[in-house]
């Protein structure tokens, strides 16, 4: 049995999927797979790379928090009236 690491376990708890980490790391989905159940050898470059991989999802998920904040307070009081536009529907 493999080894579950702390990368697995903050992408199963905060809904991570290897690919969003696959976008902004440079490396396969099956190459984080295998590092975050610890078939691969976690070298200080690697684990440097992970650090930076899940800094960017941060920084990513806090702007796209941020645009649906203030998309929300715009329909605050109306979310359920017809959209006069929707563009990613």
């Amino acid at each position: 049995m493999h080894k579950i690491t702390n990368l697995r376990c903050l992408r199963y708890r905060y809904h991570i999927s290897l690919g969003e980490i696959e976008a902004v790391s440079g490396f396969s989905n099956q190459y984080i797979s295998c590092a975050e159940l610890g078939k691969t050898r976690a070298t200080v470059q690697l684990t440097g790379k992970m650090d930076t991989a899940i800094e960017l999802l941060i920084a990513n998920r806090k702007q796209e928090l941020l645009l649906l904040e203030a998309d929300f307070l715009k329909y605050r009081g109306r979310l359920l009236e017809a959209a006069e536009e929707c563009k990613n529907e």
